[in-house]
């Protein structure tokens, strides 16, 4: 169960800048932040949007190409969370915590110059998006949590229940890649090929996996892991409850889930039940990434938010 585990809260993903569909190229930029260089990737135009990936440990090549796709209606701004991918940032509990990565999606909204942004969260992503728009609420227009990480202490161990319930039929692949030196060393394919094959427990139809890009460099994988330890050791291991905050907030919200997810839908319906002016959309035959899993539904329906009008 802990490698599954450390799976889905660090799905690893190449450190540099990933290939992207033709159609939306990105542009590189690094946004300055207190303490760390923040590796940021733009395309399209009209309303903004930062795109915060999961983990704790990620970087954002694991949406890409797919998640692009926003950029033939909005300004899309994806980047590294401190000390992940390609951006710096010492990894200490005075940089890797709650604060910092929220002040550092201030930090990239300031940057590009915009009094209000759209916040779109996967996974962990998406509980630091909740987090955000509960310490800036004046600075978020809408908010889009996509196959969000639990909101309470409680809810998590709920999650973590119904990965130890799963079977897993690619364990002993998985542990005899886990042993061998390639892997203990950062080598990229082997570390794809091991994370390619964890993902598949997450997934309604496991191969759906094989579509993700699990490829990273030797450092982010490492950096990676220390980033994970160090939420794991000083923020998980501690009693977190945000649904009181949820039910102040007055922001468009919509919440998309997959009915497969090892995250149970019942924590999506109770942030969505949290969050006044929410929506909920739980797709079907979908596990926690719907945009290879299910993407015609999740853009059809990301698109119908994206165009109604706010508050």
């Amino acid at each position: 169960m802990k490698i599954i585990y450390l799976f889905l809260s660090l799905i690893a993903t190449c450190s540099s800048p990933c290939h992207v569909d033709a159609q939306q190229p990105l542009s590189k930029v690094f946004v300055q932040a207190d303490g760390a260089q923040l590796f940021c990737q733009t395309a399209g135009a009209g309303d903004p949007i930062i795109v915060i990936h999961g983990g704790p440990g990620l970087d954002q090549g694991y949406l890409l190409p797919y998640m692009a796709k926003l950029a033939e209606s909005n300004f899309v701004i994806f980047y590294d969370q401190r000390a992940c991918g390609a951006s710096s940032g010492e990894l200490t509990a005075e940089s890797i915590n709650i604060k910092t990565f929220l002040d550092d999606i201030e930090s990239i909204r300031k940057k590009f110059g915009y009094k209000k942004i759209i916040i779109l969260g996967h996974s962990w992503g998406g509980f630091l998006a909740m987090q955000y728009a509960i310490a800036h609420p004046e600075s978020v227009d809408k908010l889009i949590l996509l196959s969000t990480g639990p909101a309470s202490e409680e809810e998590r161990l709920a999650f973590l229940k119904e990965l130890e319930k799963r079977p897993n039929p690619y364990q002993q692949e998985i542990k005899a890649i886990k042993e061998t030196q390639k892997f203990a060393d950062g080598d990229p394919t082997t570390v794809e090929k091991y994370y390619q094959l964890s993902s598949r427990i997450l997934c309604y139809d496991p191969h759906k996996a094989d579509l993700l890009n699990f490829r990273m460099e030797a450092k982010a994988f490492f950096n990676g892991l220390k980033v994970n330890a160090l939420f794991e050791e000083n923020f998980f291991k501690k009693p977190y409850n945000l649904y009181g905050a949820l039910k102040q907030l007055n922001i468009p919200t919509l919440v998309i889930h997959g009915d497969s997810d090892p995250v149970p839908a019942a924590c999506a319906q109770k942030i969505h039940e949290s969050i006044p002016n929410s929506q909920y959309i739980l797709l079907k035959n979908c596990g926690h990434f719907p945009y290879v899993e299910a993407p015609e539904e999740l853009f059809k329906q990301l698109a119908i938010f994206l165009k109604t009008e706010g508050k």
